[in-house]
């Protein structure tokens, strides 16, 4: 069996050769583009049948009417739980001291601090954004970020930017903006 496999092999091998001297570069160079053009083709109609299929679930998708959902009794008993884990609006100075406390234990002197209070319309919560500049080593200002966001549960890092003046220096300046999530003064619980 396997010198008939090898009588085949080399007979096919053959006539391929000969084919080839009888038909020219050209011709063969024609024939293997044309096997190309036909792969192509196939492959064409393939993906032009899938892109049809598609196009149905789209149009079936769009014909669905859109489903809404007001939140209900649900979506109130979810704002109210957000509005009640929210602390007061009095609690500034205590979420402050924590901030810096945080901060004095990561190696992070907080020299000037700039903040102010954005109201929110129609909410009974505010944002207090805390923009922070702080020098010092990159690794101390990445602990801090994540031990305050830890010791205040509604603190939210909004950006982080970092500048280091030269690459032999171990400190890094960074610009840190936080908003802190408080209950409106007045607001029920």
């Amino acid at each position: 069996m396997a010198r008939l496999n090898s009588i085949v092999a080399l007979r096919l091998q053959w006539e391929a050769r000969r084919q080839l001297a009888r038909l020219g570069w050209g011709a063969t160079l024609g024939c293997m583009l044309l096997l190309a053009a036909a792969a192509t083709a196939w492959q064409s109609a393939k993906l032009i049948q899938r892109q049809a299929v598609l196009h149905a679930e789209i149009a079936q998708v769009r014909k669905a009417p859109p489903v809404m959902d007001n939140g209900g009794a649900d979506g109130a008993r979810r704002i109210a739980a957000f509005q009640a884990y929210l602390p007061l609006h009095e609690t500034i100075p205590e979420q402050l001291k924590t901030l810096v406390e945080v901060a004095d234990k990561n190696g992070i002197v907080l020299a000037r601090a700039d903040y102010k209070p954005v109201l929110e319309d129609n909410a009974d919560f505010m944002r207090y954004q805390l923009t922070l500049p702080v020098k010092a080593d990159y690794a101390n200002i990445q602990a801090f970020i994540v031990k305050a966001m830890r010791a205040l549960p509604t603190l939210t890092l909004d950006s982080v930017t970092f500048k280091r003046e030269q690459i032999e220096t171990g400190d890094v300046e960074a610009r840190l903006q936080f908003s802190l999530l408080l209950r409106k003064k007045g607001a029920s619980k």
